[in-house]
């Protein structure tokens, strides 16, 4: 490992320095990067702090998505400090993104997996993907406990020879070396994400609403990926010394994020899960009817015989549970019952709440209806789509509580007769 040099700026150095600073385009395309970055910064921070604390439904896959999406956002939060030159002021941050660049892609990468495949929890051998950003950080670890004014003084030279970057070399491979094997690992990773996407569509080619939104979504999100490592693999061949060029590699890093975060953000069934908010609403609606009115309490039991009669014709004849927008209210309108009342009976008849039911009956149909030929095309989430189910957590959540298995696991030890 070679040493860094502790070196002060000339005369000579401070003339070029500051004609640097005098070209208007590098002024331009400095503050451009500057804002850009920082924007991409708190973007990511709020996308970051949806999916891991506001999203209800925190997953495995959210809690990727969350990872891929800091380490892109702290890059850009380095990359606004050495743009803007504050990162004198706090050289500590310097190169302290580093290692975050190599987590990028496996966290994408398993993101997209991870939804595509319905896993539902951390494998060991997902952490081998890790592996390089573990080792650049070990490796980068002597530098980070140099002092602030070793890492000012190369930071003077790079504002003046960017170039002088890729040339240190603070662990056991330059910087250069882990520049080219950054952006190469990344695509790699992104042609995978690529692969895995095209073979899901094409295994299920016919695919519901839901379904044509998510992979609609990670198309997107692996082609912005691929496009933003291409630029950059090409910048590292061109070896162009101008300064212009890294504020131009950091407008189209910071440009990527904020157009995927924005993406995000029209998507909110993506980053909220707003598909289940219906279930809510029947949620807070029910307690409403329990708390607010205590004459459910006083139903007799030829009024519970009464209703229950009610319930189960309505539900077995009209199947209006298949609508993935049904309602307690559209209930109490087509049954005529008051809804107390009805929240009532449910509660007193079935032991369940009135999500808990319609779900119960959804999982029965979709148990009795498995094998139908207008569903051999189907994947198991677009049989549960079909069922009424408005998201793929509540369908295997549900199939699992009533049946103690997955709908894939049910199917197989339950052939077609």
């Amino acid at each position: 490992m070679s040493c860094i040099p502790c070196v002060s700026i000339t005369p000579e150095y401070q003339i070029i320095y500051y004609d640097n600073l005098l070209n208007k385009s590098l002024l331009i395309s400095s503050d451009i990067a500057v804002i850009l970055s920082f924007s991409g910064f708190l973007l990511g921070s709020v996308i970051v702090l949806i999916l891991i604390s506001v999203n209800p439904k925190f997953t495995y896959a959210n809690f990727l998505l969350a990872v891929c999406v800091f380490s892109f956002a702290y890059l850009m939060f380095v990359s606004g400090l050495i743009a803007s030159g504050l990162i004198l002021k706090v050289p500590h941050f310097f190169r302290t993104a580093s290692p975050f660049i190599y987590i990028i892609a496996p966290a994408a990468y398993l993101y997209v997996r991870t939804v595509l495949d319905e896993e539902v929890k951390f494998s060991f051998f997902d952490l081998l993907h890790f592996t390089p950003a573990i080792f650049h950080f070990v490796e980068l670890t002597p530098f980070f406990l140099k002092s602030a004014e070793t890492k000012i003084n190369i930071l003077e030279i790079i504002f003046i020879d960017p170039d002088y970057s890729l040339a240190l070399q603070e662990g056991f491979l330059p910087q250069k070396w882990h520049s080219f094997l950054k952006t190469i690992i990344g695509l790699i990773y992104f042609s995978f994400q690529f692969y895995i996407i095209r073979q899901y569509t094409k295994k299920n080619h016919i695919l519901d609403s839901y379904q044509e939104k998510i992979i609609q979504w990670l198309d997107w999100f692996t082609l912005m990926l691929i496009s933003c490592y291409s630029l950059l693999l090409v910048s590292l061949f061109t070896n162009n010394e101008s300064y212009s060029i890294h504020h131009l590699l950091t407008v189209v890093i910071a440009s990527t994020l904020l157009i995927i975060l924005i993406y995000l953000f029209l998507q909110p069934q993506i980053l909220y899960g707003l598909a289940d908010f219906s279930e809510s609403e029947n949620l807070a609606n029910e307690i409403l009817s329990q708390t607010t009115d205590n004459r459910n309490l006083s139903l007799s039991a030829d009024q519970i015989s009464d209703y229950r009669y009610r319930i189960e014709k309505y539900l077995e004849t009209k199947k209006p549970y298949l609508d993935s927008s049904f309602r307690m209210q559209d209930m109490v309108e087509d049954t005529c019952i008051q809804r107390h009342h009805l929240s009532a009976t449910i509660n007193t008849v079935y032991q369940m709440n009135f999500n808990g039911l319609i779900n119960k009956y959804r999982v029965n149909y979709i148990k009795k209806n498995i094998h139908a030929k207008k569903w051999s095309n189907l994947s198991l989430e677009g049989i549960g789509m079909e069922a009424g189910f408005k998201s793929r957590s509540t369908f295997l959540q549900s199939f699992k509580k009533e049946t103690g298995m997955t709908p894939s696991v049910f199917r197989e030890i339950n052939p077609q007769p």
